[in-house]
């Protein structure tokens, strides 16, 4: 009935099965509370306050980027988001909603590769030529270890060339000199050659994944029927709210500088780089297409469904064996024993 009002195409059956799972989630949920508390009002009470942070905390109402700075970070989603079945359910959504549905499916890889090559050169590139054009300005802190924003800005050339050399199979012999000590005039010209180069392969790359889409789209809509079935595609598939959203296109901020690093913001949907800090480390952006875990790259709905599965089987153990209610007694008796007056 909700796929009709909505207009959801009857195959989509991957909106339904995540829809199941939160079911599960919250059904179990709630026979955890039942179980737990005697109290038909008590049970009335939680259940808001166990809504509530699921709806705020999800990325649906909130942005985690508005996120007060203590408890969240520019890489990643903050923690108290983690825990949240609502967040990894909502992010499935609109991920697979935006790349696998039967319009976008056919063009995702070229979109991808113009997005990547459209931020390497517009913001990306620029951002490194700002930092290499302050080294330049500054020579009289080029041998002066103490000067912290000069160490930082080699620092973050010196680490985004190597990853760029690591994605593009180029070579750059200058990298170890781009730091403090080593760095001079003639480090800064072939630096700046080879960001000038980096930014014309972008411009290629640009260019060939567009003509590629273009001549896709002139091979559908070709004849007058096929142009008809693009478009009804268009319209039955594209939803420009969802796109906006997981293409970030209204951050303020395109790019920002953490940790020593440069932190890309836009289009988090096309984004498949991830730093893993070590083998289980499965943080990434919201709505990133692709999750990091035990050194494989998994697909963020199956990920994210399996993320929730395994909170309903915690829910399903705590059941089980009442945790839930003895940690409640627990602390019923911890309260009552902290009240009673000393003889």
């Amino acid at each position: 009935v909700g796929n009709g009002i909505l207009e959801i195409p009857l195959q989509e059956v991957r909106y339904w099965f995540i829809l199941f799972t939160c079911s599960c989630f919250a059904n179990m949920l709630g026979l955890n509370i039942s179980a737990s508390f005697s109290s038909a009002v008590t049970i009335y009470i939680l259940i808001p306050l166990l809504i509530i942070p699921q709806l705020l905390l999800s990325g649906v109402v909130i942005n985690f980027d508005k996120f007060n700075p203590r408890v969240t970070k520019p890489i990643g989603v903050p923690f108290i988001g983690e825990v949240m079945a609502s967040r990894w359910a909502f992010e499935a959504f609109m991920v697979t909603q935006f790349k696998d549905n039967r319009f976008e499916k056919q063009f995702y890889e070229w979109d991808k590769t113009i997005a990547d090559a459209e931020y390497k050169r517009i913001y990306y590139i620029p951002a490194l030529e700002s930092k290499l054009a302050y080294c330049l300005n500054n020579r009289a802190h080029w041998r002066g270890a103490n000067n912290a924003k000069m160490v930082s800005a080699l620092a973050v050339i010196r680490n985004e060339i190597s990853n760029e050399l690591q994605s593009v199979g180029a070579d750059f012999p200058h990298l170890e000199k781009l730091a403090v000590g080593k760095f001079d005039s003639t480090v800064y010209q072939h630096t700046a050659k080879f960001l000038t180069v980096l930014k014309q392969y972008y411009s290629v790359r640009l260019s060939k994944a567009s003509n590629e889409k273009e001549k896709r789209i002139a091979m559908l809509s070709s004849t007058p029927e096929g142009a008809i079935k693009y478009e009804e595609e268009k319209m039955e598939y594209v939803n420009d709210a969802v796109a906006d959203a997981v293409l970030n296109v209204t951050a303020l901020d395109r790019i920002i500088e953490y940790d020593g690093r440069l932190i890309q913001k836009i289009y988090p949907v096309y984004q498949d780089e991830h730093k893993p800090k070590h083998f289980f480390d499965f943080s990434a952006n919201l709505y990133q297409p692709t999750k990091h875990f035990g050194g494989v790259y998994w697909n963020t709905l199956y990920f994210n469904i399996v993320v929730i599965w395994l909170m309903t089987i915690g829910l399903f153990v705590t059941l089980y064996f009442d945790v839930l209610k003895h940690l409640v007694k627990w602390l019923e008796s911890t309260r009552r024993s902290k009240k009673k007056p000393k003889e």
